[in-house]
Formats: C-alpha cells, sequence, structure tokens
C-alpha cells in the first residue's frame, strides 16, 4: 500500500512542479540581522521606493508577523495602516521581501523556496497564516511555546476552537501558536466542515499527496518560519509542536526545510502528532541524511504519533503506516486505546487521547523532551 501511495505522490508532484503556477516565498534563517539598524525615515524611504506590489508584499508579511504575535488584530489593510508602529517588524517585513540586502549584497539568510499557488474556490476561503488565542496570550511555559497545526477540511474558526479545546485538555490553559492549514473543502456555515463536499476532499486529498511527493506549500513555510523566529529570538527557550490529522503532513514538510537550511535549531523541536496524516519517525530522516550516516538529525525523544488502530483512515492509509508493522518504529508511537466506542476513533479530541498524550506533555514542562 505505501508502495502505490508513495508511487501515486510522487505522480502528482511532479505533475505539479512541471505544469502548475508557483508562487515563492522568502524564508528566514537570521530574522535579527537588521533589528534595530535603519531609522524610522531610512524605513519609510525604502519604502516609498517600492512598486505598489512590493509595498503589497511588504504589508502582507508586516500583517503576519503582527498576527503572530497577537492575532486579535483584523482587516485587509492591517499591514498599510500600521506598518510603521512596530519597526521591528517593518524591518523584518522589508527584509523579508529582500528589500535590505543590497545593501550589503549579501542575502545568504534569505532562501527563496517556490510553492504551488492555492486555487481558492469562493470568496470565503481563508487563506493560510498565522493565529493564537488571543485570550490566552503571554501564557507559556517556562520552557518555551507550544504550536498547533490543523487537519484536513478545517475552516479557521473550527481550527481555532480544536486549538481552545486543546490548550484546555492537554496543555493547562497555555497559549498556542498556531498555523492555519486551508481546507478545499467549503464549509455550509463558513464554521463546520462539510460533510459532502467530495470535490474539496479530493482536492485535499491530490493536496496530501502532492505534499508528500517532495513539494513545498505555503504553510509548510510559515511553519519553518515560526520555529526559527522564536528560537532565534529566544536562544534558551524550546518549542513542541502538536498537530492533527492533515497538519501532519505539512509539519513533517516543514521538518525537512529545517533539516536543509536551518538543521542547528531541530534538537530545540519536539513533535506530538494526534492521528496523524503523515506519521514521523526519526529514522525516515537519519536514514536519508546523505552527508553523515552517523548523525541523528531528529532524536528519537523528540517525537511521539498517537494513533488509534480501529483509526483506519491513519492505520491503514497515512503516509507511513507500514511503522505499525515494524517494532524498531514503535518507540515513537502509541497506541491509543479506543475506549469511547461511540465516538469515531478519529476524534483525537476525546479522553482516550488526552490521558495518553498528557503524561508526556508533562514530561516535555520539565525537560524539554517527550520521552524520557
Amino acid at each position: 500500500m505505501q508502495f502505490i501511495k508513495s508511487s501515486i505522490a510522487y505522480s502528482f508532484a511532479s505533475y505539479s512542479k512541471n505544469f502548475i503556477n508557483k508562487n515563492f516565498s522568502y524564508l528566514c534563517i537570521e530574522p535579527n540581522k537588521y533589528d534595530e539598524k535603519f531609522s524610522l525615515q531610512e524605513l519609510k524611504e525604502i519604502y516609498e521606493s517600492l512598486t505598489i506590489d512590493e509595498k503589497y508584499k511588504v504589508e502582507t508579511i508586516y500583517w503576519e508577523l503582527c498576527k503572530k504575535q497577537d492575532s486579535r488584530i483584523d482587516g485587509l489593510f492591517y499591514g498599510k495602516n500600521h506598518l510603521f508602529e512596530n519597526l521591528k517588524f517593518t524591518i523584518r517585513s522589508l527584509h523579508r521581501c529582500n528589500h535590505l540586502n543590497d545593501l550589503e549584497n549579501n542575502n545568504n539568510e534569505l532562501i527563496k523556496i517556490e510553492f504551488t499557488n492555492r486555487f481558492k474556490r469562493n470568496k470565503t476561503t481563508n487563506s493560510t497564516q498565522y493565529y493564537s488565542l488571543g485570550e490566552k496570550i503571554g501564557k507559556d511555559y517556562e520552557m518555551g511555546q507550544i504550536g498547533y497545526v490543523n487537519g484536513m477540511g478545517n475552516s479557521i474558526g473550527w481550527a481555532g476552537t480544536d486549538a481552545s479545546k486543546i490548550s484546555e485538555s492537554m496543555v493547562e490553559g497555555m497559549n498556542l501558536h498556531c498555523v492555519y492549514l486551508p481546507s478545499y473543502q467549503i464549509s455550509p456555515d463558513d464554521y463546520s466542515p462539510s460533510p459532502n463536499d467530495t470535490i474539496g476532499f479530493c482536492m485535499d486529498t491530490i493536496r496530501h499527496l502532492t505534499i508528500n511527493g517532495g513539494e513545498f506549500s505555503k504553510t509548510s513555510i510559515l511553519i519553518a518560519q515560526l520555529w526559527i523566529d522564536y528560537l532565534f529570538d529566544n536562544p534558551n527557550k524550546s518549542f513542541l509542536q502538536i498537530c492533527a490529522s492533515d497538519g501532519g503532513t505539512f509539519v513533517t514538510n516543514a521538518i525537512k526545510i529545517i533539516i536543509k537550511y536551518s538543521p542547528n535549531l531541530l534538537s530545540r523541536i519536539s513533535f506530538l502528532y494526534l492521528a496523524p496524516g503523515c506519521i514521523l519517525i526519526p529514522n525516515d530522516f537519519n536514514n536519508n541524511n546523505n552527508d553523515n550516516d552517523n548523525i541523528e538529525i531528529l532524536k528519537s525523544k523528540q517525537v511521539l504519533n498517537f494513533i488509534k488502530l480501529e483509526d483506519t483512515l491513519i492505520s491503514k492509509f497515512a503516509t507511513g503506516a507500514n511503522h505499525l508493522n515494524n517494532s524498531k518504529s514503535m518507540e515513537n508511537i502509541i497506541i491509543v486505546p479506543h475506549i469511547n466506542k461511540n465516538d469515531h476513533p478519529h476524534n483525537f479530541l476525546n479522553n482516550d487521547y488526552i490521558n495518553s498524550v498528557l503524561p508526556f506533555i508533562k514530561n516535555w514542562k520539565e525537560t524539554g523532551k517527550l520521552i524520557l
């Protein structure tokens, strides 16, 4: 089954790479390079020298940075209207659009990554973006921040509700620093998942296969940048990344970006996958390390996948489901007992999952590692 899925994924990725329009984003692996090096007047002069399209991109990055810090901000023109209120973010926005590097003729810290343009099925479809739990701003563990990426078929409202439930049930009400994974499925009320949108489900599935086949996505770039920004600005902190269902596909994609461009940060990130569409096993990365076979890129104590065998969507069809039959992989897989028979086994928010996850969250909170 995994061989067939891998072949299909590679075919979709090859088609996407050769025939689908691409956009690009800069990944900044040295986010503070220009912090405090420009005056307000200098920044305004640089901004005014840009074209309308260039200004729009700068404003969008500024909006992303502000929304990452406080998800309560809103409005199509937030970046335009508030661009010079936070000069640190102004500098980083101009930097990430490559408008500062010519001054030193050195842009090694900016990595241009192509991704496939996302088709919008209707006007209300939200784009991938940062958000957090506004009512919990400032509530983070001493060990570091916790992130969350939602699964397939979620509106941003539904994803936020799930994030709030995870916060209350698994991490003692701490804030979650999230990246929204948009869906092609159209919600009937702009909130609830659609139970009957077959076209949208198929489009989400094709995207899943394309990412598994090797393409990158804007969501994955945002996830990687989230880790880089936090860990770079907080050198003594760690990061716990939680993801659910197909969110695991995009977190795994982001790990590939980090391994390639900022591997020194990886040891400070732990990964907790709930009913994942892509099962994360460290040896899969370590065995593919062509530079030095003796280096553990991703350590076993950093990774846990929580899966119910009764959840056949995952146990049979997830990328990496073959690991469930490999005893060497089981140190990174927790089989969750399906005690509540009246609940769907893919529901990662019920007590079966909560009770399985809590001891490992406690480990991370105290040591920075999921497995002691």
